[in-house]
């Protein structure tokens, strides 16, 4: 229904195709090797730019420090992102998994090349996967001398480009999951949003409640690094090496993307941005920002090229050493998690030495990727019983719920947010899932950020929202034919008592999507998902 969500879901669910692929042979239909594009990287004489002079400004007092804050509604998300567009001076940077063919990505198209008119560098940095055929806009766009679009880990075919996945199943289905965006290498924003209306509350049918975070200063040089690895990564090839058929001409190009910025639907969506607190606060340099250190951590592009269990590119034993002190709470939001035994068993240590351990995920009714909703519900008895507590996002907010102040601008819900607030100390705002895809296959990338101020406002508004937009699992004991057992039900706790919404069932998920994810459940692609 939602052409928009087609590649994640396309991803997830190819793993068991892979069996196929062994009864065609092991031919490999992959590209031969591309020659190297010529490097560049992130400009560093910027600090005399507009961005610059006010970063510098407001980050007197804070000794080496960066400046944070969390962008939890969609409307903002994109505001901020536009607004850093018309202040670059210098250089755009971005990096992306999905980049829908919709309203706001081609407002987001527009700016771009508002800026590259101006005579700023924009290097725009796309996964093969999801950018839904748009080549001969991208490549359009690319012919202006002051842009560069790239496409990492490109398919052999432009035409039946997912044939690889058969052929070549074991590189082209892993795929970069980073999401970068940085202005002047001064201000980035990185976190769970791609390019496209369901991020940015510009979708009436369906929201993902996401979560990005805005850092200035040595923290948006930290990401400039990790974009220049990728960008001049052997995997990173220029558009143009890629599509050669006729182009629209740029000026052919300008035009439609400001024809479509000047639509209905787009005014419209625009017309909601300018009431924004954050939009004054921007214009006026009164940003209200949160100093602390941070660390980045991410992947290393060379991960698509290794073993899965070769983890010297990997970002997570890295993450893991920095996450790993836990004294009183952890509060884990990840909308694909399979947790594994090892992670249970993490969590049941923890719960012993006294912490609270809470995890919020998808239920079935929320997910839009029922194959990875199977791996994850293996696991729900053994988290219960380890202690945690495992809420699941429901689909729409409770009904006593006030809509108007939900975060979400459309009719169902969806998280996509990934993050982790540690003893509310320490917040972890990234692109990784809790699953073996983002662990062991894809790339990724998040931030550490340590501050006491800002991870506690995060987890108390987070724990306020919980009872009205997720149920609540836990397990009863019930008796049959066959003696007693454990059985999973669902609770809203938004009424007191907490009520019971459902017993042994997914709540609110059809007799299919219950059965896909059963049938998914019985096949071994768990490592893929």
């Amino acid at each position: 229904m939602h052409r928009h969500r087609r590649p994640t879901t396309a991803l997830r669910v190819l793993p068991y195709l892979s069996l196929l692929a062994l009864l065609l042979g092991t031919a490999c239909s992959s590209q031969p090797p591309q020659q190297l594009a010529p490097a560049s990287y992130a400009m560093t004489d910027t600090g005399h730019t507009f961005l610059g002079t006010a970063i510098e400004r407001s980050s007197t007092d804070h000794d080496q420090k960066s400046g944070f804050r969390l962008l939890n509604n969609g409307l903002d998300a994109f505001a901020v992102r536009l607004l850093l567009m018309e202040a670059a001076e210098a250089s755009i940077d971005v990096q992306t998994y999905l980049y829908h063919d919709d309203v706001t990505s081609q407002l987001f198209s527009h700016y771009l090349i508002r800026a590259a008119d101006r005579g700023v560098r924009v290097r725009l940095l796309l996964d093969d996967f999801g950018h839904g055929g748009q080549e001969p806009l991208l490549a359009s766009m690319a012919s202006h001398p002051n842009v560069s679009v790239r496409l990492f880990n490109p398919f052999s075919s432009r035409t039946v480009p997912y044939l690889d996945m058969l052929t070549d199943f074991s590189e082209k289905s892993r795929r970069m999951h980073n999401k970068t965006f940085t202005v002047d290498n001064q201000a980035a924003i990185i976190g769970g949003r791609n390019i496209g209306d369901t991020y940015f509350a510009a979708d009436p049918i369906t929201g993902f409640a996401d979560l990005d975070v805005l850092g200035v200063g040595p923290f948006a040089r930290k990401i400039s690094a990790s974009f220049d690895t990728y960008w001049n990564h052997a995997l990173a090839v220029p558009i143009a090496t890629l599509w050669q058929e006729e182009l629209p001409s740029l000026t052919a190009t300008r035009q439609a993307l400001t024809s479509s910025s000047e639509s209905e639907k787009a005014q419209a969506y625009l017309a909601r941005l300018t009431s924004l607190g954050i939009i004054d606060e921007l214009r006026q340099q009164q940003l209200e920002l949160h100093w602390a250190r941070s660390d980045v951590v991410y992947d290393h592009p060379d991960k698509l090229l290794t073993d899965p269990d070769d983890d010297a590119s990997h970002m997570a034993p890295e993450l893991v050493k920095l996450l790993q002190d836990l004294d009183n709470e952890a509060l884990i939001i990840s909308p694909y998690f399979i947790p594994g035994d090892a992670l249970v068993g993490r969590f049941a240590d923890w719960r012993t030495q006294g912490a609270r351990v809470l995890v919020l995920t998808n239920s079935l009714a929320a997910n839009d990727v029922a194959a990875v909703h199977a791996g994850y519900a293996h696991y729900r008895e053994a988290l219960l019983e380890a202690g945690t507590e495992l809420w699941e996002l429901r689909p729409r907010p409770s009904l006593h719920e006030d809509r108007s102040s939900q975060p979400f601008g459309s009719s169902r819900a969806s998280l996509h947010a990934k993050t982790m607030v540690f003893d509310r100390r320490k917040i972890f705002v990234g692109s990784m899932n809790l699953d073996p895809r983002s662990v062991n296959l894809n790339t990724e990338i998040g931030a550490v950020i340590d501050s006491s101020e800002m991870a506690g406002n995060a987890a108390e508004g987070f724990l306020k929202l919980l009872p009205d937009y997720a149920w609540r699992l836990q397990l009863v004991e019930t008796s049959g034919l066959f003696g007693n057992r454990a059985e999973l039900i669902w609770l809203d706790t938004g009424h007191s008592p907490p009520t019971v919404v459902s017993e042994g069932k997914e709540p609110e998920a059809g007799l299919w999507r219950r059965f896909q994810a059963w049938f998914i459940g019985l096949l071994p692609v768990e490592s893929l998902l």
